[in-house]
């Protein structure tokens, strides 16, 4: 089955499916309501959608139902029970109210009994508003207050009062002795203020203590930005070798038809393939010193003709010439120069100008795709040119307008 068919497919299953459920909506009568639901009191209200049948036509009636609201009998239940919710969590992270050493839990409204709480405290520099334990209630420690929670519902409201008594926390093990030589320091920073030097204590409470310049160690940050680093260098030169090798190659495909036109050129006027070769050689060396510009095509065939001189096969170096470019042009290449070498002129001509033609369809190629990415490459400068032209037409204009 074909995209085609499978579409249609789907489409056709897609319009069963809607006029099977179309039709098994019109046909099942709808169930009449006489009356809706409220939520719960603080659960807020609900968007009702019905739908209304008059003799006059059918009409949609949206609104919003909201929330039942208590009786004036129900509240003392309520209010009971918003009480006990708030015996469970006003405390917060303290054990007991004879010995709160943390900051309280002040909730400002109780959402599943719709009630708000407003929160009191006997003296707001010991305890503030949000259930926060001052400093100096700490250090008055220990001492005894009051706090008051009002729940209010509309216009009712009904307060319970809370006793704690606010005790020192007691620190144990180190860091008892912690805060004890921070709290020495501290003292002597206060009595030596006008010292140009601030000396440390050599004991406390009968510990000796002994001071050094606290370092952080070097080591994790060196372990790891160094093997960071040579991880982003390995991966830059392995970047950088590709780019290499896509360069080459790009500049293999440039010299190819340059390559296989003189080649062949110069085999069909009389001269081996060797010869040849030798002479494109003499030809690019001499171009090579004037210019000093390399190509790499031409490097690759002064290497097989430098395997040649070496003792290697004439054969074997269009082989190896052919798989060190990488690339199925030369590879054919060198392969019809290998048949040429052993079967000569007889029946290769042919071939050989079919691979000139070829080759200057691939020069077209390349040459067109030269041209796509010049203007790619051209394509950031015009948009930071057209940038930097609206900011000279635009800036001037915002200037001169009158605030």
């Amino acid at each position: 089955m074909d995209k085609k068919k499978k579409l249609a497919a789907g489409i056709a299953a897609v319009c069963v499916v809607t006029a099977l459920l179309g039709l098994k909506n019109f046909f099942t009568p709808k169930e009449q309501i006489q009356s809706l639901e409220r939520n719960s009191p603080g659960a807020g209200e609900t968007a009702v959608n019905l739908e209304v049948r008059t003799d006059e036509g059918n009409f949609p009636i949206d609104f919003q139902l909201e929330e039942r609201i208590y009786e004036a009998s129900e509240l003392d239940g309520v209010f009971e029970e918003g009480k006990k919710w708030l015996d469970t969590v006003w405390l917060g992270d303290n054990t007991s109210s004879d010995s709160v050493t943390q900051n309280l839990y002040f909730p400002e409204r109780i959402p599943h009994l719709g009630l708000t709480v407003q929160w009191k405290t006997e003296s707001y520099r010991l305890i503030q508003s949000d259930g926060k334990v001052t400093e100096e209630a700490l250090s008055r420690a220990p001492l005894n207050t009051k706090i008051r929670a009002v729940l209010k519902y509309g216009e009712f409201e009904k307060s319970y009062d809370y006793e704690l008594r606010i005790v020192e926390n007691v620190l144990q093990g180190d860091e008892e002795l912690k805060q004890g030589i921070l709290k020495e320091v501290k003292s002597r920073q206060t009595e030596e203020r006008t010292q140009n030097e601030m000396i440390l204590p050599d004991t406390f409470n009968g510990t000796k203590l002994e001071w050094y310049v606290r370092e952080d160690p070097v080591w994790p940050k060196i372990f790891i930005f160094g093997n960071l680093i040579l991880v982003l260098i390995y991966f830059a030169s392995e970047e950088k070798r590709m780019q290499q090798i896509r360069d080459k190659s790009k500049e293999l495909e440039r010299d190819y038809p340059d390559i296989v036109y003189k080649l062949v050129l110069l085999v069909s006027s009389g001269m081996t393939v060797k010869g040849a070769w030798e002479k494109l050689i003499y030809d690019y060396r001499k171009e090579k010193n004037n210019t000093g510009k390399v190509r790499c095509g031409y490097e690759e065939m002064e290497m097989a003709l430098r395997e040649m001189n070496y003792g290697i096969s004439e054969l074997k170096a269009y082989e190896n010439f052919g798989k060190r470019c990488a690339s199925q042009n030369y590879i054919r290449f060198s392969s019809l120069l290998i048949q040429q070498v052993k079967r000569g002129a007889r029946g290769m001509n042919q071939l050989l100008m079919q691979e000139v033609m070829a080759s200057e369809i691939l020069r077209k190629e390349n040459a067109r795709k030269r041209a796509e990415e010049a203007g790619t490459k051209l394509l950031f400068p015009m948009v930071l040119l057209m940038a930097v032209v609206f900011a000279v037409l635009m800036i001037p204009a915002f200037l001169s307008i009158s605030i």
